[in-house]
This record gives structure tokens, C-alpha cells and sequence, in this order.
């Protein structure tokens, strides 16, 4: 009977890691509560596992092995409970900041992305962000890493400078601010010079990161302005920066209609090029921008402290059938 039940408590509990692992990898799709019960009856089905092991310790004659078992149940329900708690108060979304513009944490909607667990408090998310300087740091020939120089505050309090790079993260209050994506977002001025329209496309286009090879990055965008059918390409050209990352960077762009080249060159800020047909092209502005991860504490420390209690227990309820204990 105690093997059955042993065996029992092991089926269940990779049942519902299969579920979880097709549920993330999109090869399910049911309610959360489904996976909710499935790990409560996991835990159900460990904790009196655990009672059974203690018993077992106390008063059989092989403790050893009992021990193990113990300790690797032990383990699992500490693991499962930090993986609970994380998921029931879980809060993670991502903000795309432009320097020295504002966004509002709360409830998540200037977020392009929010999850919250089903006990979150959503007034902890009640703050505000803004990107002060996205700093582009050297780390090497041809290499460089962000660092975005952030303000947390609540209504009516000071706000807290912190930095964060892909390597260090930060916290204030319950949330932690992580660093993700990056580039720059340049304003582009295409003006028809044969009419009185002016400016037919003045805007700030963001463009993404690509990489290129092992160490070089590019930041690449396109656009398409519908009322004179142009095609723009563009590309900020980094090499015009010393090694400290200061200067002014260039930006290269291509123009099409209909497939036909109208124009292509590298415009610094500030200045203006004439294309075929009447255009002109014009680099007015550069701005930087950075994705921050925003999610709240976790209690990560205690599904790892679980991880490690069973590990031990594994290696000494190993020991203990070949010593026999």
C-alpha cells in the first residue's frame, strides 16, 4: 500500500508538470484553475507523504532511507508553495520609455504588456516611471551595453533614482525593474517641395534592435507614408561615435515608390537632402528608447531552498540503499 501511494504522489506530480510545460508551450489551452487544482492535489498528495515519512522515521528501523524520502517530500511542498505564492501575487508587464516621458504603472494600462496573479494587489503597481538617459556604455571593440538611468515615485513623494543594465537589475518597494530591449527613435521630416502641403511625414519612428554577428548590433526601421506612396528605409549608422559613445550618430535612409529608387545617403541632426521628384529628407531629432521589464518581488529563494533540500534528499536516500540504513 505505502508503494502504491508512493507511486500515486509521482504520477500526479508529472502530470502536472506536463500540463504546465504544454500550457507554455502552447499545446493547451484550458482555464488556470485547472493547473491550480492539479499542483493542490500535488501538494495534498506530498504532504501526506511527508506525514507517512515522518512516521515511517520514527518509528522503522530503516530511518535512512526514511530521512530521504522526507527530506526530497519536504523539499517539493517548499518548491511548490514559492511556485504558488509567486503565481497568486504575481505582477509583470513591460513599458517602452522614451526619454524624459512619464508613464503610470498603475492598474497596467500605459503597459504593452500586463499579467496578474489572481491575489495581486494592483496598488502596488500605483507608481510612475520615467527614463531620464539611456546610456550606451563601451565593453569592448565594436561592443556596448545599456544602462537606463530611471525615476520610480508614488504620487506626492520624491522620487527614487535607480539604473538598471542587462546584467543588474533594481527594486523599489515591492517591484523590481529589469532592463530589456533597446534602440533609438529618430524624427524624420519629409517635406514636398512643388506644392504648399510642406511636411507630408513629420513624426518620431522608433527603430528596433537587430543584431549582426556574434558582437554587432544595428537598429534598423522602415515606414510607409500611404498619401504619396513612398517607402522608407533607414538605419542608424553608430561609427560616427568616439569610444565613449559621444558624437552625433548618423542616420542612412533609402526611398522607393513603386520599387524605383528616389533617393538614398546619411543625413546628420540637423540637416536636410533632396531626393528625386520634388522631396526633400530631413534628420531633425534623435531620441533614445528603452524597455523596461517590470514585475513584482518573487519568492524565488524559496523554490530554490526547496530544490536544494531535495537534492540532498535524493543523495542521502541513495546512500542509505546501498549502505542498507
Amino acid at each position: 500500500m505505502r508503494r502504491k501511494t508512493s507511486i500515486l504522489k509521482w504520477l500526479v506530480l508529472l502530470v502536472a508538470l506536463a500540463d504546465l510545460s504544454a500550457l507554455k508551450a502552447g499545446w493547451l489551452s484550458h482555464p488556470p484553475e485547472v493547473l491550480a487544482a492539479l499542483f493542490g492535489l500535488v501538494l495534498i498528495a506530498f504532504v501526506f507523504g511527508l506525514a507517512r515519512e515522518v512516521r515511517a522515521l520514527v518509528v522503522g528501523d530503516r530511518r535512512g532511507r526514511s530521512l530521504g524520502s522526507a527530506l526530497v517530500s519536504a523539499g517539493i511542498i517548499a518548491a511548490l508553495l514559492g511556485g504558488t505564492v509567486n503565481w497568486l501575487l504575481g505582477l509583470q508587464g513591460f513599458a517602452i520609455l522614451t526619454e524624459n516621458e512619464p508613464v503610470s504603472l498603475h492598474r497596467g494600462t500605459q503597459l504593452q504588456e500586463f499579467d496578474a496573479g489572481p491575489l495581486a494587489s494592483i496598488d502596488e503597481m500605483r507608481m510612475h516611471l520615467a527614463l531620464d538617459e539611456l546610456e550606451l556604455v563601451p565593453s569592448g571593440p565594436d561592443a556596448f551595453f545599456p544602462r537606463s538611468h530611471l525615476r520610480v515615485w508614488q504620487t506626492d513623494e520624491q522620487p527614487t533614482s535607480i539604473e538598471v543594465t542587462p546584467r543588474e537589475d533594481a527594486a523599489v518597494g515591492p517591484l523590481r525593474f529589469l532592463q530589456g530591449a533597446f534602440g533609438f527613435a529618430p524624427r524624420i521630416v519629409i517635406v514636398s517641395a512643388g506644392d504648399r502641403r510642406g511636411s507630408v511625414f513629420d513624426r518620431v519612428v522608433p527603430f528596433t534592435t537587430e543584431r549582426h554577428g556574434p558582437s554587432g548590433i544595428a537598429f534598423d526601421g522602415s515606414f510607409t507614408v500611404s498619401s504619396e506612396d513612398l517607402h522608407v528605409e533607414g538605419t542608424i549608422d553608430l561609427a560616427s561615435l568616439d569610444e565613449g559613445m559621444r558624437g552625433h550618430a548618423m542616420l542612412e535612409l533609402a526611398v522607393t515608390r513603386d520599387g524605383e529608387a528616389l533617393g538614398q545617403g546619411r543625413l546628420l541632426p540637423g540637416h536636410f537632402a533632396e531626393i528625386d521628384q520634388g522631396y526633400r529628407l530631413g534628420f531633425t531629432g534623435l531620441e533614445k528608447w528603452s524597455e523596461i521589464v517590470i514585475s513584482r518581488r518573487n519568492y524565488g529563494g524559496v523554490v530554490l531552498a526547496g530544490a536544494i533540500v531535495v537534492l540532498v534528499g535524493v543523495i542521502l536516500w541513495s546512500l542509505a540503499v546501498w549502505r542498507g540504513w
